[in-house]
């Protein structure tokens, strides 16, 4: 199933940046990993603020793209007039080794292989058109 083009908004920059770099990005409070420099605080990509300490001030910092898999949902497309259907696309909450979760695709498993606690990793999309992005497939 097509995902579209993706582009970026400004608030994604970071993260964009490092896809095309193949690295995985995640928003990283600065002032908590200072005060606790061995409990570096991750957030998720989309955070705008720090839950602990309240900061709008984040940091991008990559991070290893190892993750584990929380629970999925399969979408299944719509067929053509043709009556072709595509491959169901899997999505799935993922919880990345540092700690944050996130919304992902899921490549190169089938239904059946889908398991809570499925070690992933992430690995990378490059389109003719738009951003680059991450997808997770069995580690």
């Amino acid at each position: 199933m097509d995902i579209g083009i993706l582009r970026r908004d400004g608030r994604t920059d970071g993260f964009f940046d490092a896809a095309a770099r193949d690295r995985l990005a995640v928003r990283r409070c600065p002032s908590c990993t200072a005060a606790a420099p061995d409990a570096a605080a991750f957030l998720p990509p989309d955070a705008t603020s720090c839950p602990d300490c309240g900061t709008e001030d984040l940091d991008w910092a990559d991070v290893s793209g190892e993750a584990t898999l929380v629970t999925w949902t399969i979408l299944h497309g719509r067929p053509a007039e043709d009556g072709t259907t595509p491959p169901p696309a899997l999505i799935a909450l993922v919880e990345l080794a540092e700690g944050p979760w996130l919304y992902a695709r899921l490549d190169d498993l089938a239904p059946s292989d889908l398991r809570e606690g499925l070690a992933l990793r992430a690995r990378f999309v490059h389109p003719p058109e738009g951003e680059a992005y991450p997808l997770f497939i069995p580690a």
